[in-house]
């Protein structure tokens, strides 16, 4: 679920974050481990909540890391190779 704030913000929890970016809950939780994802500093201990900007960036970092250093985008090919079978 998103959650919008007054000020026209939207928020996610981790798992609304991976659904909404089409990644596991690992890999949101791995990009915040790696620093690319900070969460709102109003958030509770065990439940991080995100603003979908910094969403938003964290994945477009990842990914361009990943395509840095392996030379391709392994979500596309991974699509690519699921709707070949």
């Amino acid at each position: 679920m998103l959650y919008q704030a007054e000020d026209g913000e939207i928020y996610l929890t981790t798992t609304d974050a991976a659904r909404e970016f089409g990644v596991a809950h690992n890999t949101v939780s791995g990009w915040r481990s790696r620093g690319l994802l900070i969460p709102i500093p109003q958030s509770p201990p065990h439940k991080p909540i995100y603003r979908f900007i910094d969403v938003a960036m964290a994945e477009k970092k990842a990914r361009d890391n990943a395509i840095r250093t392996s030379g391709t985008d392994k979500r596309v090919r991974r699509q690519c190779h699921i709707s070949a079978v």
